[in-house]
């Protein structure tokens, strides 16, 4: 079977190439529903046309998942995952958006993640046309990059119930050099708003109570919990003050928190509540307002058996060898991980410079990566 199969990917890699260029070219953020949707339909109609039942969830605030599968009614065995939105504002890739530079695809979300929806759909057809029988799925999110603020509870829920009972998660997400992602931070974001008393900086100084300033204590005080290997904490963003020779009124700052466990994420929350109604400047208040919050996905014995039985697949395939590492940034496999599933992460197009208008997917990486998921769902 699998050499029907890598036939297969082979003869068909230039289809699937230009698949990916088509979806990069629909430039579109989290927030831009009518936007995404519209690359929704494109795939959702790729898809029945490859002979795949698709199934489309619609939410109000971001755009519509897709669940992809090949022989549902069939014993379960893995579902792929992968996600629709980019950080890119339209235009920073100039026009055409996508373009071909030797073995280079530059264009946005090349990698993060429009790489992995064609390679976890080059997946599922390959199984498909290689007379596979077990059941296999692709779900495809469309608000991973704002930690899934858009979709609420009733994302959570699609999480739970679309991978509910199959025996693991591999998400396409990116790749470096053939990494594996074995653990995931949690991510934290709060907006900290602070209120003192303005004035003149020459007439009033000392009647004042400056909300720059006490942002600044505050920040300090909060960084300086960052630890190697535990929670970090930065303030990425600050705005306060209007003119140079007035004491301002206001401040607020975003702070994003890393945190390898749930038990640091809630040491995290508790920070932030005892810095944020501590005032270092007398005369200032604040509050935190919670922006978003994503559960780590944490490195087990499930994940490392996922690992080893991949790697396994590289050496009896001549494929390349997998390096497992521990990334700082959150995925949804956090959410299949928390609903039993065992998860792992950074099986989608190898390239570099996620999230810059350098961004780009090694296109041999396609039939590669393709191969891998393939055998590993045949042999396991």
């Amino acid at each position: 079977m699998l050499e029907n199969i890598f036939s297969f990917i082979d003869t068909n890699r230039d289809k699937y190439v230009a698949f990916l260029k088509e979806i990069c070219s629909f430039e579109a953020r989290a927030h831009e529903k009518e936007d995404i949707d519209k690359m929704v339909d494109y795939i959702e109609n790729f898809a029945k046309n490859e002979n795949m039942s698709v199934k489309r969830t619609r939410f109000e605030k971001c755009g519509d998942f897709l669940t992809i599968d090949i022989n549902e009614t069939a014993e379960k065995s893995y579902v792929f995952m992968a996600h629709m939105d980019t950080v890119h504002d339209k235009g920073v890739f100039g026009y055409p958006a996508v373009r071909i530079e030797g073995d280079k695809m530059i264009g946005p979300g090349t990698i993060d993640c429009k790489g992995g929806i064609a390679i976890g759909l080059f997946t599922l057809k390959a199984l498909l046309e290689s007379g596979y029988t077990k059941h296999a799925r692709l779900i495809l999110t469309s608000d991973e990059e704002v930690s899934n603020t858009l979709g609420g509870e009733e994302e959570m829920t699609f999480f739970k119930e679309s991978a509910r009972t199959f025996k693991g998660a591999l998400n396409c997400e990116i790749s470096t050099d053939n990494e594996v992602v074995l653990s995931r931070k949690g991510i934290l974001r709060y907006r900290i708003d602070i209120s003192g008393k303005g004035g003149h900086s020459g007439i009033d100084y000392f009647n004042t109570s400056n909300a720059v300033l006490e942002a600044a204590h505050k920040i300090i005080e909060l960084q300086k919990h960052s630890v190697v290997g535990g929670n970090t904490y930065s303030c990425n963003i600050m705005n306060g003050g209007s003119v140079g020779n007035i004491i301002p009124e206001k401040c607020s700052f975003v702070l994003d928190i890393r945190a390898n466990t749930r038990s640091g994420m809630t040491e995290a929350e508790q920070l932030v509540e005892e810095i944020t109604n501590k005032s270092y400047v007398s005369g200032t208040t604040a509050k935190a307002i919670k922006l978003s919050s994503r559960i780590p996905m944490v490195k087990n014995d499930e994940t490392l058996n996922l690992f080893n039985r991949l790697q396994t697949i590289c050496e009896k395939y001549n494929l390349s060898k997998l390096k497992a590492v521990e990334s700082g940034g959150g995925s949804d496999s956090a959410y299949t991980q928390a609903a039993g599933i065992p998860s792992i992460c950074g099986l989608g197009g190898v390239g570099e410079f996620c999230h810059t208008n350098r961004e780009y997917i090694d296109i041999k990486s396609i039939a590669e990566r393709t191969k891998l998921l393939s055998a590993f769902c045949v042999e396991f």
